[in-house]
Formats: C-alpha cells, sequence, structure tokens
C-alpha cells in the first residue's frame, strides 16, 4: 500500500478527524503546562484511563475502523470554535494551524503527510516495557511549511507529551512518551490542552497527558558555549605553542650543548696604528634553560606530558598493585553506568527484571561496591604517603597539603561542569536531547557546591538527580575525608594507640549511623524494581539520606587509612604463615562474594527478616573494604601470588593515571550518545556488550585529551609556581 494510503487510512481509524471538541471526564479540564505540578488525584484519573487505553490496545480492541466517512469541512477556522479554544488558552494562531495541519492530511498535502508520518505509533512490545513511541523528530524538524507553497507559514515543532501509566504494565511510576509534530505557532501548553480536548494529534484515541515539551533547535550559542569555545581554544593554543616550544629546545641545544660561533669581533692594537682583524674562534658552550615562563609553557606540552603519562617505571616503595585495583575499579564503575544509562533510552525496559534475577549479573547490580574500593585506596594512600613522609624526618606542609589536593582535582571538575552544562546540549540533536537540559539547570544554580566540594550535602538532602553533576558525589565525600584526615594522621603519627582507638571509633559510629539511618527511613536491601507502593521501603543504594552522606561512606576510608598505617610501620615487609596466608585469602573470598551474592535470593522469593536486612546494609560496604583491605594488605607485602602478578603489572600504570579524567569523561559519552540516538535500542546481552565496549574505550580517549589538556598542565604548573623551593 502506498504510503499517502496507508497514513490516511492510519488517521482514519485513529479518529484523527474528530476534532470537534470532546470534554473530559470526571469534570473539566485540569493540565499544568510549563512545569506547573499536577494533582495527584488528577494523575491517578489520567493513569488509570490510559491504563485501560492501552490495554485495550494490547488486545487489539481499540484500532478499530470509524463507521463513518471522513469528512471535513471547507474552512479548517470554522473546524475549531475558538471561544472553546480561548477558554482553554489556546491561542486562535495555534489552533487555526493545527486545523489547517489536520485537514491538510486529508487532502494529502505533503508537509502534513511528513509531519504526520514523523509522529510516534503504536509499537510491537509495549508489555516489555516499550513506552516511549519517539518518532522522528529529524523527519519533524525537517518540514518547512514556506517550502511547500501551500499557504503555510509554519514549520514542524517536535513534542512530547508524558501520559501517565497505573501499575497495568508490572512498573509502577513509569509514563507513556509520545513524539508529536506540531505547528510551531504553538506552546507547550496550547498543545498539552489540544491533545486532552482529543483534537486528534496522536494516533491512540483517549489518551490523557499529564505534560509536554516542545524541543527547539538551538541556532545561536549562549554566552556560556562561546566562553568555553574560547577556553578550549586558548587551551589547544597552549598545548602547540607548548609543544612546539619543547621541540625547540633541543634544537638550541644541539651538538652537545654547543653553539657554534665562527668568527669573534677583537682590537689589535699596534704601536700608533689601531686595526680590527677577524680570528677565528672554537665553538662556545652554550646551554639554554628555560625561565618561568618556558616552564609554564612547557607545562602543556604534548611531548613531555605524554612522556610522562606512558612512563612505566617505578621507584623503590611503588605501591605496584594500586594501579590494577583502580583501573579495574574504574572499568567496574563504566559497567554500572553503561547498564542503568542506556535504560532510559531502550524499547524493551523491563527486560531489566529477567536480567537482574540472573546469578551472573548480581557483580553490575553491586556495582556500587566499586566507588568503596575508590574511598578505601584514597584512605590507604593520604596514610602511606603523608606517615612515610614524617618517619623519614620530613616535615609535611599542611598548607600545601590542602592546596595540592584541590589545585590536583578541581580545574579538570569545574571544565567538565562548565562543558557538560553550557556546550554539550550543541552536540545532540536527538529526540533524547532535553535530557541535557535536566542536567543543565542544578548545574546553573548549585555549581558553587561543587567547587567547595559540598554537592552531597547542599541544597539538602542533595538527591543525586537534584546534584550537579551526578557522579561528583563521590569527589564530595573524598574531599571532606582529605579535609579531616590530618587530624588522625597526627594522632597516627604520634600517639599511634589513640589514633587507632580514635579510627575504631569512627567506624563503629559510622557502622551505628548507618543501621540508625537504615530503620529511621524504612530502607531495604531489596532493588527498587521488586518493591511495590505497600511496601514503604526504599531500596538504601537510592535514598539521598544513606547513599551519598560522609558519615554513611567514611567506613572504608578509615578501614584504607588503617591499612595505610600497618604498611607504614611494617615497611612493606611481613612475614605470615602460609596456613594462615591461605585461610586469609579464603576469607576474604568469602566475604566479597557473600556481599556482592548474598541477596540473590530475595530476587527468588526469599523474604529477609527486618533484622537480617538491617544488618546486611550496614555493614555490607565495611565488609567489602576488609576484603579489599586483606586483598590490597597481602599483594604489597609479597603474598599476593598470581593476583599480585596480574594486578601489578606495569601496562596498567599508563591507563591508571587517566582513572580521574575517566571517572569525569564517562558520563559526558554516555549522554553525547544518548543525545545523538534518533531511535530507541533494543537491549540484548550482546548489544550491552558492544555498548560498554564503546563507552569503555571512547571514555579513556576523551580522558586522554581531557588530561592532556587539563589536569598534566595543572599538575606541572603546580610545581613551577607554588613548590619553588623543591629543586627536584
Amino acid at each position: 500500500m502506498r504510503l499517502r494510503q496507508y497514513i490516511i487510512v492510519f488517521v482514519s481509524i485513529a479518529h484523527c478527524c474528530s476534532i470537534l471538541v470532546v470534554s473530559e471526564p470526571h469534570g473539566g479540564l485540569v493540565a499544568p503546562g510549563n512545569g506547573v505540578s499536577v494533582w495527584d488525584e488528577v494523575n491517578k484519573a489520567r493513569a488509570l484511563q490510559n491504563d485501560d487505553v492501552l490495554r485495550k490496545l494490547v488486545n487489539s480492541k481499540s484500532l478499530t475502523a470509524s463507521d463513518q466517512p471522513l469528512r471535513v469541512a471547507d474552512s479548517p477556522v470554522t473546524i475549531l470554535p475558538m471561544n472553546v479554544m480561548t477558554s482553554v488558552n489556546v491561542s486562535e494562531k495555534c489552533a487555526n494551524d493545527t486545523a489547517k495541519y489536520l485537514v491538510d492530511i486529508v487532502s494529502e498535502q505533503m508537509y502534513a503527510l511528513t509531519m504526520f508520518d514523523s509522529v510516534g505509533k503504536p509499537p510491537a512490545g509495549i508489555l516489555e516495557g516499550n513506552f516511549q513511541w519517539i518518532g522522528s523528530k529529524k523527519e519533524c524538524l525537517g518540514v518547512k511549511g514556506r517550502d511547500y507553497a501551500n499557504g503555510t507559514d509554519f514549520n514542524g515543532q517536535y513534542c512530547q507529551a508524558s501520559f501517565p501509566l497505573g501499575t497495568t504494565f508490572q512498573y509502577p511510576d513509569v509514563a507513556l512518551s509520545y513524539g508529536l509534530c506540531v505547528p510551531d505557532t504553538c506552546n507547550d501548553f496550547e498543545v498539552l490542552q489540544m491533545i486532552n480536548l482529543g483534537l486528534g494529534l496522536i494516533p491512540v484515541a483517549g489518551l490523557k497527558a499529564s505534560a509536554v515539551v516542545c524541543q527547539e533547535d538551538q541556532n545561536e550559542l549562549s554566552t556560556g558555549a562561546i566562553v568555553m569555545i574560547v577556553v578550549i581554544g586558548i587551551l589547544l593554543f597552549l598545548m602547540a605553542i607548548g609543544t612546539l616550544y619543547d621541540l625547540a629546545i633541543p634544537l638550541i641545544n644541539q651538538n652537545n650543548g654547543r653553539f657554534p660561533i665562527p668568527f669573534s669581533l677583537q682590537h689589535d692594537v699596534r704601536e700608533d696604528e689601531e686595526t680590527l682583524t677577524f680570528r677565528r674562534m672554537d665553538s662556545q658552550k652554550f646551554h639554554y634553560h628555560p625561565g618561568t615562563l618556558g616552564q609554564c609553557l612547557l607545562a602543556f606540552s604534548v611531548l613531555e606530558n605524554g612522556r610522562k603519562m606512558l612512563d612505566t617505571r617505578q621507584t623503590a616503595g611503588t605501591l605496584a598493585a594500586i594501579h590494577g585495583i583502580r583501573v579495574l575499579s574504574m572499568w567496574w564503575v563504566i559497567l554500572g553506568h553503561s547498564y542503568t544509562s542506556f535504560l532510559g533510552i531502550a524499547d524493551n525496559v523491563l527486560i531489566v527484571q529477567d536480567i537482574m534475577d540472573r546469578f551472573t549479573f548480581q557483580a553490575i547490580l553491586n556495582a556500587t561496591f566499586s566507588v568503596d574500593t575508590f574511598f578505601f585506596l584514597s584512605g590507604l594512600l593520604v596514610t602511606y604517603l603523608t606517615l612515610r613522609e614524617l618517619t623519614e624526618g620530613r616535615k609535611v606542609n599542611w598548607v600545601m597539603f590542602y592546596i595540592h589536593r584541590f589545585w590536583r582535582l578541581t580545574p579538570m571538575y569545574m571544565f567538565v561542569i562548565f562543558f557538560t552544562t553550557y556546550f554539550l546540549p550543541y552536540l545532540g540533536s536527538g529526540p533524547y536531547q532535553p535530557l541535557v537540559h535536566d542536567l543543565q539547570e542544578p548545574c546553573r544554580k548549585y555549581w558553587w557546591t561543587n567547587l567547595l566540594y559540598i554537592n552531597n550535602l547542599v541544597p539538602w538532602p542533595a538527591d543525586i538527580e537534584k546534584q550537579c553533576f551526578e557522579v561528583a558525589w563521590y569527589l564530595g565525600n573524598d574531599m571532606q575525608f582529605h579535609v579531616i584526615s590530618p587530624l588522625l594522621l597526627l594522632l597516627l603519627y604520634k600517639r599511634p594507640k589513640i589514633g587507632n582507638i580514635v579510627l575504631s571509633v569512627l567506624l563503629a559510629a559510622c557502622l551505628g549511623i548507618r543501621a540508625g539511618l537504615g530503620v529511621h527511613h524504612d530502607l531495604t536491601s531489596k532493588p527498587a524494581y521488586m518493591n511495590t507502593p505497600q511496601d514503604n521501603y526504599t531500596y538504601f543504594v537510592m535514598s539521598p539520606y544513606y547513599y551519598t552522606k560522609p558519615w554513611t561512606r567514611i567506613c572504608t576510608y578509615l578501614i584504607g587509612m588503617f591499612v595505610g598505617y600497618l604498611l607504614v610501620t611494617m615497611s612493606l615487609r611481613f612475614k605470615i604463615n602460609k596456613v594462615i596466608n591461605f585461610l586469609c585469602w579464603v576469607a576474604a573470598w568469602v566475604i566479597a562474594l557473600a556481599v556482592l551474592y548474598g541477596s540473590y535470593g530475595t530476587l527468588h522469593g526469599v523474604v529477609l527478616s527486618r533484622g537480617v536486612d538491617i544488618f546486611y546494609m550496614t555493614v555490607c560496604r565495611v565488609a567489602w573494604g576488609v576484603a579489599i583491605g586483606w586483598l590490597t594488605f597481602a599483594c604489597l607485602t609479597g603474598y599476593g601470588g598470581p593476583i599480585n602478578t596480574i594486578l601489578a603489572w606495569k601496562a596498567w600504570i599508563p591507563i591508571s593515571r587517566l582513572t580521574y579524567a575517566a571517572y569525569l569523561s564517562h558520563p559526558l559519552v554516555i549522554q553525547a550518545y544518548s543525545d545523538y540516538a534518533e531511535r530507541l535500542i533494543h537491549l540484548t546481552d550482546l548489544q550491552q556488550i558492544y555498548l560498554y565496549i564503546g563507552n569503555l574505550v571512547l571514555s579513556y580517549c576523551v580522558a586522554l585529551v581531557l588530561s592532556l589538556m587539563t589536569e598534566a598542565p595543572m599538575m606541572r604548573l603546580e610545581k613551577v609556581l607554588l613548590r619553588k623551593d623543591k629543586k627536584k
């Protein structure tokens, strides 16, 4: 069947020409529009009606042909009663253009057929969670009314309407998303009104919308985007100049540092006659040393920074196994985010239930423990490096202790935040681009909380979804732990017994707080998708009072400090019986596997008592810290065996240096993919493997560029500007 005939038949089936105003059941029309919150009771009524419509759709009962032939009026203006449109705040221009569009569908005007063809249609897989009927944004925006010479003076405008659903489809609090193409003379609120009046803008009659968001092309760069372009241009220019300068210095100092000067002009005085003669001279020694300005330029040299980044040499006392642990943990973080982030653009989102029920998936479901590994490593390194410096008789500059940390983390951190806020929205044009705008708003308001590293606390309770740059909650915690660490470090150095007692008390307090908050906020270890509204429990990973707060996450940091203290006091030398070593390894593996797979039974009908549930939430992260603590301690003291051989592999070192940059860049890679996606993806194991590998490789490619552009230069500038007293 030809395209036009197909569309006309579909329009007829969907009652698209039933554009006489119909009243909304249960009273008058109540619609939000432009961010106004919808009353709960209205949304519940809509959800019930939408459930009924979709259920009938699945049962093939709603798409029946109309008994009446298509009938349209001669004038588009007379089709829509203007007094009714005015009463619901729909402008005359919007009403007329919409009527023109609907009439022209039936009269087979090409622009109208194109617009309607771009509208989302009921697809297969609704029972699998295919609630996003996004249509084709590109096709819709390609409609330019004036180009068709048919009297229209509007263009296609792509909108997404949200239709709340109940629990009929086994997925609470979900909403159906519908892609629409309407005249660009209508705003969000007007489109919402016309949908709920039943004017045939969507191919399924009877659905009631709660919100509409119309997307506009961003043709003009914002001030923030222009500033980011200038900043990027300056950094690239400095990188080019620094690299050329780095290449020029060996040319200046060529020939073993000798600069050839062929002749020297000197005076010869003979009696009363003064003459000038040229005498050939040997080459003079000449070696060029860059000054402060030259060293600042060299800080941006791609060659020098690249050489240092790829250097795999290790000095005495290096904690070699740390590199492997850090890299594998970062890969685990990206793996977890790759699975969760793409659920929003999948056409079979309910498959997550089947995937999570697998025993093999538990390590991915519990990927949040990778963050605890980083907390552990952070506590270990700050303790080991600082105490070793103190025990060797060197003084610690505590002012530089803070400045170095801030200088090391902040420039690249702020660069990524402002890039995400002001420049990333221009890198995608798909229907999910508005998701970037959702990420923009918190950063526009609260970027300063990230600069002060209090974004995990402000604005309270600092939900992850409402924070600027969601993954940055970890950086807030880590900096807060770093701020208080000197007090503990000085106690461990000057009063070791008191220091260890304080560590133990803080660890016990952390456990007590975790248990108390779990009870107070009705938290559970059962995954969110298994909880029903009747449970009245919140998945503990999703609680803003629990997951991102320093008093609940400092446990593994404290364990890292204790292991770091042991490594310094034992000078990385420790003797242990083979049997004890074997038993410790077995215990570590049992603990780690229990943490990752211990809650598997709850996915298959095993109901934990409230006490056991609270116990697991309380000790799981401490238990993970103990397991990772033994692995690290054993590898660094010579009892790691083949595990240490793998983790201490020199190839990990360059990748390990990109860990921080990869942590900041991988959300940008994932978001950019979603922004460019014009169609939904169908999640399968193979599809996820491809997506994960792509995210992993691209994240490290972006991390390399990001590190060469910001992180490496800032670290070298610190040595030039802030550490002049150190000659090395």
